[in-house]
């Protein structure tokens, strides 16, 4: 936040929508760590705010973010479905591929990757210390992911994406 605060006044005007985006994910991530479900009205939020913040900053990006929303959200259904087949329960719900298609609107095709990177690492470190404090004592107990989603978008946001190289 310091940082953009000392930056010139382009940066600066990302300060709100940072902040509409950080107070949003923390919700969500809230929510589906309670109860397993991502609640459309803050994913609805995003979305908004997403769309408006590209639009007051970089309109040509508009159809490269949609279709990397659409794209993020294809990927994430694909995959839980494919999960489901393999393991004969649902892994990844529709708020999880919602969320990653807000993920796409706001970080851009870009920066998918990381962020998907990002709520994969953060599961898996999760999930090794539920085993480890005994609190996941069954593969199959389910680990809400939108907390990590979350983490992995205001990452990617915050930070940028991953570079490779």
């Amino acid at each position: 936040m310091f940082y953009l605060l000392a930056q010139p006044a382009e940066p600066r005007l990302f300060i709100v929508p940072s902040l509409a985006l950080f107070a949003a994910l923390c919700l969500i991530s809230l929510f589906d760590a309670r109860y397993f479900v991502i609640p459309d009205g803050p994913v609805l939020f995003l979305a908004l705010t997403g769309a408006a913040t590209i639009l007051a900053s970089a309109p040509q990006e508009a159809a490269s973010r949609l279709a990397a929303a659409a794209t993020g959200f294809v990927a994430l259904r694909l995959f839980g479905r494919a999960y489901e087949a393999l393991r004969g329960t649902p892994g990844v719900g529709e708020g999880d591929a919602k969320l990653f298609a807000v993920a796409g609107l706001w970080l851009g095709f870009a920066g998918l990757p990381s962020c998907l990177i990002y709520a994969a690492l953060s599961a898996l470190v999760a999930a090794a210390l539920a085993v480890w404090r005994g609190l996941l004592r069954n593969p199959r107990e389910p680990i809400a992911f939108g907390p990590h989603l979350a983490l992995g978008l205001w990452l990617a946001w915050s930070v940028g994406p991953l570079e490779m190289g």
